[in-house]
């Protein structure tokens, strides 16, 4: 890439569904909350678009500044409100239509995906190009994510092909979980504008409906995802979720990006959740979080019982089915256990069993929680991200800066972060297993627990683990390289 590339400044439109500080659901809140800002320090004109959901509308100030409408088809049109805002430096374009996102939740009610999501963001992409040009913001770059922007890169190169206007511009589709596609009746390839000359297997169609991330897959300019391992596992049968061909046919435009951290709302030295605050040239701060944790969760308080925490929905992917019964085991030692999660009743319920077998040793809060979230991750001594896949995950890097050594399974994004220990103490960062299965994960436990007894080789495990640093700066770097190859 030639210096001059590099050096041009970049228009760039983002294209989310959520953005964290407004509305969050998951990860992907927070990649477009933080990659905006840090691109935009770095001299690019960024600008986001995300649909006026109610949340959004009350959490920000905006200001309707245009009116636009999409056509859907020769004899149909549907019209919005542009509200303009303010995140972080960023400007941010809402599209308003009620009929769409004038509900409380933002893709589901009580746990249901709503029956019209396909249509939603379909309307949600159109719109996005329609912004930009209402706005006159001729974009270099559209950055879309996951499946509710997924059908942009099709409508960038089918429906605004010949427009001037997107001469210049190229998509990028960021997939920060593959496993979510968003599948839609072949029926509604007119509502969603999709020519049917385009929906065959090597595009939208899949086992005869219409997959929304695997025809973003097919036309998006570049596709990311957020690790470098998940990005290898994508192109596997078992790590694909059923779309190894859609990502073996793009495997030249396919690249992991390791997402980065925010240590402004994740740092153990000035975080203002914890009953105390700590850093690796101080740790006494950690012993009273650990004591105010065991005591809020009323466990007996024993500062050399190691408590092994785990903030997680409660889901397949996060590797229940094998974690429980592993825990079944492990509770026979002198350990203690702290979970915190919400979502499968299945789960919830055989995590309530678990605790009410162990009342000294385990404590299961259902719910969520941001400031028990950060106690957690504090006053524990290890932390549990047995996940089946995880194409970043989060936790283990907040955990490693609290000095909370994780113990996680070889997938995904935890394989990328976490060093694990296997005798040498010189770069490892917490405890690596790899089967999918109970026999493994509590092997691993058992060891973790026998490292903990060495105070030594337990104590430089910590301070590698709270010299790691996973910044947004890096990751944004690398995104730029993205963008400029195209």
């Amino acid at each position: 890439m030639d210096s001059h590339k590099q050096e041009r400044k970049l228009k760039i439109a983002f294209a989310v569904s959520e953005l964290a500080g407004v509305v969050k659901t998951g990860g992907l809140a927070d990649a477009a909350g933080a990659l905006g800002p840090v691109m935009r320090q770095l001299g690019h004109d960024v600008r986001v678009v995300m649909p006026a959901y109610q949340k959004a509308l009350a959490s920000l100030t905006t200001k309707v500044v245009n009116a636009g409408e999409v056509q859907l088809n020769p004899h149909r049109t549907i019209g919005f409100a542009i509200h303009e805002a303010e995140f972080e430096g960023v400007p941010l374009y809402l599209i308003e239509h009620n009929r769409f996102f004038d509900r409380p939740g933002l893709y589901t009610h009580d746990g249901e995906g709503f029956g019209d999501n396909a249509e939603r963001f379909s309307f949600f992409s159109r719109a996005v190009l329609e912004v930009c040009q209402l706005q006159n913001f001729q974009p270099d770059i559209i950055h879309c994510h996951d499946w509710q922007s997924a059908l942009l890169p099709y409508y960038l190169k089918v429906h605004k092909g010949h427009d001037p206007f997107f001469e210049g511009t190229r998509s990028v589709l960021t997939i920060h979980n593959g496993a979510y596609q968003q599948h839609a009746d072949a029926s509604l390839l007119d509502t969603l504008g999709i020519d049917p000359r385009d929906f065959h297997s090597g595009s939208f169609e899949d086992f005869g409906q219409i997959n929304l991330l695997k025809g973003g897959i097919a036309f998006a300019d570049k596709i990311t995802t957020v690790s470098p391992q998940y990005a290898k596992e994508l192109l596997s049968e078992l790590g694909s979720h059923g779309l190894m061909h859609s990502f073996k046919a793009r495997e030249q435009d396919l690249s992991g990006i390791l997402n980065g951290c925010d240590y402004q709302q994740w740092n153990p030295e000035n975080d203002p959740l914890l009953p105390a605050n700590y850093s690796l040239k101080n740790m006494a701060g950690k012993a009273v979080c650990k004591q105010a944790l065991q005591d809020r969760m009323r466990l007996p308080v024993n500062k050399d019982a190691p408590v092994f925490g785990l903030v997680s929905r409660l889901a397949d992917q996060k590797g229940f089915d094998f974690l429980i019964p592993a825990l079944w085991r492990f509770l026979e030692q002198d350990v203690q256990v702290i979970l915190l999660g919400s979502g499968s009743k299945h789960y919830a319920g055989e995590l309530r069993h678990l605790a009410a077998a162990f009342p000294d040793k385990c404590h299961f809060h259902e719910g969520y929680s941001n400031e028990l979230a950060h106690w957690i991750e504090a006053g524990s001594d290890f932390f549990l991200m047995p996940s089946l896949f995880e194409p970043c995950g989060l936790n283990q890097i907040y955990s490693m800066k609290y000095g909370t050594l994780p113990v996680v399974r070889a997938v995904g994004g935890l394989l990328d972060s976490v060093s694990g220990y296997n005798g040498s103490t010189e770069n490892a960062t917490g405890f690596v297993f790899y089967g999918a299965n109970a026999d493994e994960l509590h092997d691993c436990l058992m060891f973790a627990l026998s490292v903990y007894q060495d105070k030594n080789k337990h104590q430089a495990l910590v301070a590698n683990a709270m010299s790691e640093s996973f910044t947004w700066d890096d990751a944004a770097q690398q995104y730029l390289q993205v963008f400029t190859s195209i």
